[in-house]
């Protein structure tokens, strides 16, 4: 990207967010993990920049915070939220390095400035155990850096998901996959019923099957 596509896409999400207001949307979540375009910009593999967005900590997270700042402008930042994956490693392109924490700690701190909705945050996708600059627990670790309503996900089950939060490292579960197969996960969950199984040959399909045709779970009945 040329400097000038980096401001005009900050001017895009700006638009995205003031359009998602005027559709009457109640806030917006920027999406700056799993390999997607901010990701890449965090990451000093993928970041081979030796301009202003590239090259210190600072830099490579200078164009998150310039679109951050520029959607502020058109809707409450209170109503912003923000998604990171910090131990993401061997998958969508993303490796980490030993300065890929150090880049996201600066980002949860700096983030502290800010009176955001959340920071939705990922455990890693995959085992990352063996990486020495890795880390393993991303809420343990980054609760004690924001002081702000913490998201976190990946493989949440009802019993993970409460524990995390009756320890003090999360304030809100996220689940994506269970939702899939279960539509009425909230019900489930409140009385204890069997989970459907989610389908994963039918992510990112068309059509109905694997979307809207998942059971709803069989009450008891007295």
């Amino acid at each position: 990207m040329t400097v000038e596509e980096i401001k005009t896409t900050v001017k895009d999400f700006q638009k995205a967010a003031a359009n998602a207001v005027k559709a009457g949307f109640d806030g917006v979540e920027i999406h700056s993990s799993n390999g997607y375009l901010f990701h890449q910009f965090f990451n000093g593999l993928s970041n081979k920049r030796t301009d202003a967005y590239g090259g210190s900590i600072e830099n490579k997270t200078r164009f998150f915070f310039e679109v951050l700042d520029a959607m502020k402008e058109v809707i409450p930042q209170e109503k912003i939220g923000a998604r990171f994956n910090p131990s993401l490693d061997g998958l969508f392109g993303m490796t980490m390095n030993e300065d890929t924490i150090p880049t996201f700690e600066y980002l949860i701190k700096k983030l502290n400035n800010y009176n955001l909705a959340y920071v939705h945050l990922s455990e890693p996708f995959s085992d990352v155990s063996e990486i020495p600059y890795a880390v393993t627990e991303i809420a343990k670790h980054f609760r004690p850096l924001y002081n702000g309503t913490l998201m976190i996900n990946t493989a949440f089950d009802q019993e993970k998901g409460n524990k995390i939060i009756e320890e003090g490292y999360a304030d809100l579960v996220a689940y994506g996959k269970p939702y899939i197969s279960n539509p009425d996960l909230v019900e489930r969950f409140e009385n204890n019923f069997d989970l459907a199984e989610w389908d994963e040959d039918t992510f990112y399909t068309t059509g109905a099957k694997g979307y809207i045709d998942y059971p709803k779970a069989a009450k008891e009945t007295v």
